[in-house]
This record gives C-alpha cells, sequence and structure tokens, in this order.
C-alpha cells in the first residue's frame, strides 16, 4: 500500500483536503491530532509538566494547549523540547497505523509539520495544500480567535509556502478562487493509478 503525506502552511485549509480524501474512501492518519490526544496521556503529561511546570494545567489538571502554545511558539528551545516529548510517539503510532491498513491502494497522514519533523521520510508520495500568506492569516485569526501577531509567531515555526511546494509531489491551490474538490479528484486518480502499477509490479516480481 502507497503511503501518502498530505501538508500545508497554517492556515492552508489541508484539513479540508483530508476530508475531501476521506469521502472517497481512502484512510487519513491526523497527526496533529494524534500529538493532541497525547497531552492527556498520564506519562506525558508528568513529562511535559517535568520541563514547564503545572501553571499550564487547568484546575482539573488537564494541560491547557494555550498555555503551552504560548511559552514555545515564543521560545524556540522549548518547542525543541515538547517536539522531542511528541514526535517519537506520534511516529510509533503512525508506523503502527500504516502497518494495520491493509485495504485500499494508498493511506494519508496529515500533518501541518510533515516536512519539518521528518515524517515525509516515511511517506512514498507527498501533496502540499497552498495559500497566499495574507488568506492563511485572516482563516487562522477567525478560527481560532487569535491576533495577527500571534498567527506569525506560529508561522515562524513552520516552513514556509514556498519551501513545502518546493518538496511536493503534488499541490493543491487553496487561494479561495481556485476550486480545491476537482484538484484533489485529479491527486487521487494520479495516486490510484501510481499504487495500482506499483501493486502490479510488486505482483509480477513476487511470481518470477
Amino acid at each position: 500500500m502507497m503511503k501518502v503525506g498530505l501538508t500545508g502552511s497554517i492556515g492552508s485549509g489541508k484539513t479540508l483536503v483530508a476530508r475531501i480524501f476521506e469521502t472517497l474512501g481512502i484512510e487519513v492518519f491526523y497527526a496533529d491530532t494524534e500529538a493532541k490526544l497525547l497531552l492527556a496521556n498520564p506519562e506525558v503529561k508528568a513529562e511535559i509538566t517535568g520541563h514547564f511546570g503545572d501553571h499550564i494545567l487547568d484546575e482539573q489538571s488537564r494541560i491547557v494547549n494555550k498555555r503551552l502554545a504560548d511559552i514555545v511558539f515564543n521560545d524556540p528551545s522549548s518547542l525543541m523540547v515538547l517536539n522531542a516529548i511528541i514526535h517519537p510517539r506520534v511516529m510509533r503510532r503512525l508506523l503502527e497505523w500504516f502497518d494495520n491498513r491493509r485495504a485500499g491502494l494508498y493511506a494519508v497522514q496529515e500533518a501541518a509539520i510533515l516536512l519539518e519533523s521528518g515524517f515525509d521520510k516515511e511517506c512514498d508520495v507527498v501533496v502540499t495544500v497552498s495559500a497566499p500568506e495574507e488568506i492563511r492569516i485572516r482563516r487562522v485569526m477567525e478560527r481560532d480567535h487569535v491576533t495577527r501577531d500571534e498567527v506569525l509567531v506560529r508561522m515562524k515555526n513552520q516552513w514556509t509556502d514556498e519551501q513545502k511546494r518546493n518538496r511536493a509531489d503534488y499541490i493543491i491551490i487553496n487561494d479561495g478562487t481556485c476550486m480545491v474538490i476537482p484538484q484533489a479528484l485529479r491527486i487521487h486518480e494520479a495516486l490510484v493509478k501510481k499504487a495500482t502499477l506499483n501493486t502490479e509490479h510488486l505482483s509480477l516480481n513476487s511470481d518470477q
């Protein structure tokens, strides 16, 4: 089965594209969601609070995402510490998830920092969702109810849209004028064709 990585800068609309793939019957692993779920894991929570302190917890001893984000997005060394705690666990979960996929020609992992984290090394193909910076800033401000400066701080911790486009095998433009669904459908058809050829090639080699 072919492994497809789906990424895009913050506010690009990669989750929207992931949902489109799901409607086409493709299974999707949401790395960002998995990372957030890990914050509730007792072992992970203890490790994080050991580094950042109990003030990031609420009255129910749950990690408050915004408090943690305010620290790590303003301090690269703190972000590195958090990533060192979270990323290996997400990677193990991802590899298990891929290993358990038996049906379908390909499966997708969606991750905002697919390239930055090195998760793309586990993928056969990379799809990037791209949008102009100003549009992405406005989307995140409206979605997360944050200021422009807060969005810019988050953006500084990700690769630029251009960097991600340069590493992509396929690009989907989500600028509000280009229709996203037809682009996703074309890429889906290309991925099915590529995965089918790979499967046939493997089958021929095994018969020899």
